[in-house]
């Protein structure tokens, strides 16, 4: 199973956090931020893809520890006058971390990792030994005599 947490990140909690290993207490207001993000999987893979605009891919890092997935980013507010009173504000600006937490079976070693037009998309192949293989089925001399006999009166009846 999959878990996805959001928590955002302020630097002393940060530091206390990489430290420690211990979550964060604070959240930010009304709940905490959370990236837009979909986790989904394909017959060889696990894809995570992140909508992230206005964040520069220099200012986006993900590590793993585990079975864990951490991604630390942020979006610098565009406005950098000091007298700016915004009227409505609905985009989250500031840093920001996301913890999604792996099953098992997926390779670590070879996760790929892309941006590409405000999306972060990442890729976690799945470990060889929980891939399906198809087993061959050996077919022994009685089925090939049984199945000699079918087709040679199936033959007949035309």
């Amino acid at each position: 199973m999959t878990q996805r947490t959001s928590v955002p990140r302020p630097e002393a909690e940060d530091i206390f956090q990489r430290f420690f290993g211990i979550e964060p207490s604070r959240v930010w207001p009304s709940g905490g931020y959370s990236v837009p993000t979909d986790i989904y999987r394909s017959s060889d893979r696990m894809v995570v893809r992140m909508d992230l605009p206005g964040v520069s891919p220099e200012d986006v890092e993900v590590t793993s520890q585990e079975n864990v997935l951490v991604i630390n980013g942020k979006r610098d507010l565009p406005v950098t006058e000091e007298n700016v009173q915004f009227l409505r504000r609905g985009m989250f600006y500031g840093e920001f971390t996301e913890r999604i937490t792996l099953g098992r079976g997926l390779d670590i070693e070879k996760i790929s990792a892309r941006f590409d037009n405000g999306v972060l998309e990442l890729s976690i192949p799945y470990a060889q030994e929980v891939r399906p293989r198809k087993i061959s089925i050996d077919v022994g001399d009685s089925q090939r005599q049984m199945e000699a006999r079918h087709a040679g009166t199936s033959g007949s009846d035309g």
